[in-house]
């Protein structure tokens, strides 16, 4: 069995955009060029490195890397520097991590993302993976 993480962006200036992650990888988000997943620079509710997304699919994790307005999974923050920090001294205080869901939303300044965690069924006689109900039906629980 594969799978597939997908972020595909709902609200802001890169709806319609799609990032798809195969294999396990980090990825940073932010405004700065060196950005895996880049937004707009234009964007100044996005920090220049907002947030790191830890991708081995089908698992995905969020971390908050000290941004000035926070990141957010449906809705609730997650991380977000304190105002009276320095963003190199913000940088070196710990976040907490939250693991994302199929159908959750991520958001990073004025930007949503639907999170797609797309599980493809084994070859014909290949055997069913941990996670898979009689028949070949593909139960998706966390820690699987």
């Amino acid at each position: 069995m594969s799978a597939q993480v997908i972020l595909t962006a709902t609200h802001g200036d890169r709806e319609g955009h799609e990032f798809a992650f195969d294999g396990p990888a980090a990825y940073v988000v932010g405004r700065c060029v060196d950005c895996k997943i880049r937004l707009p620079g234009d964007d100044w509710t996005v920090s220049r490195h907002h947030c790191l997304l830890e991708v081995d699919p089908p698992y995905v994790r969020v971390q908050d890397l000290g941004s000035l307005n926070g990141t957010y999974v449906n809705g609730e923050k997650v991380g977000q520097r304190d105002r009276t920090l320095s963003p190199e001294d913000a940088a070196r205080a710990a976040q907490p991590v939250r693991e994302l869901h199929d159908g959750d939303e991520l958001r990073v300044g004025n930007t949503c993302f639907y999170v797609s965690v797309v599980l493809t069924p084994p070859e014909e006689g290949e055997p069913a993976p941990a996670g898979c109900a009689e028949g070949g039906e593909f139960l998706y629980a966390p820690g699987l």
